[in-house]
């Protein structure tokens, strides 16, 4: 069976993170921390275990050595219909472009009152 702390290095690597990067994410000091864990000389809390799992998207009982495999939270799972994803789409576009919109008139205004400035 696989350590809890071996599991959290797996993830840590899987992420492509250094475990000073893991201890920044997870709000710790410093590299020492997530090197206990991983060495089985600590183990995270419980509200550590749950974040560990998000960051990792799969579960605390895996991370925990309760679930033999890595799994996927069920709850990371949206079904969507192809009809409504487009319509978000295209409200996306419409925000962005009115975003745009603002932006140029903004810009607009800002060379208008350089302009009437400089006169």
């Amino acid at each position: 069976m696989i350590s809890i702390g071996k599991r959290i290095k797996q993830g840590r690597e899987k992420l492509g993170l250094s475990q000073e990067q893991l201890a920044v994410i997870m709000a710790k000091k410093g590299k020492g921390t997530i090197s206990n864990w991983e060495t089985n000389k600590n183990e995270p809390s419980i509200a550590e275990f749950k974040k560990l799992a998000e960051l990792f998207s799969t579960t605390a009982a895996y991370l925990i050595g309760e679930a033999p495999q890595f799994e996927e939270p069920q709850e990371n799972y949206v079904m969507v219909k192809k009809d409504d994803l487009i319509e978000l789409q295209k409200k996306a576009l419409e925000r962005e472009a009115e975003k745009n919109k603002e932006l140029l008139d903004l810009l607009e205004q800002s060379k208008k009152a350089g302009e009437e400035n400089e006169a």
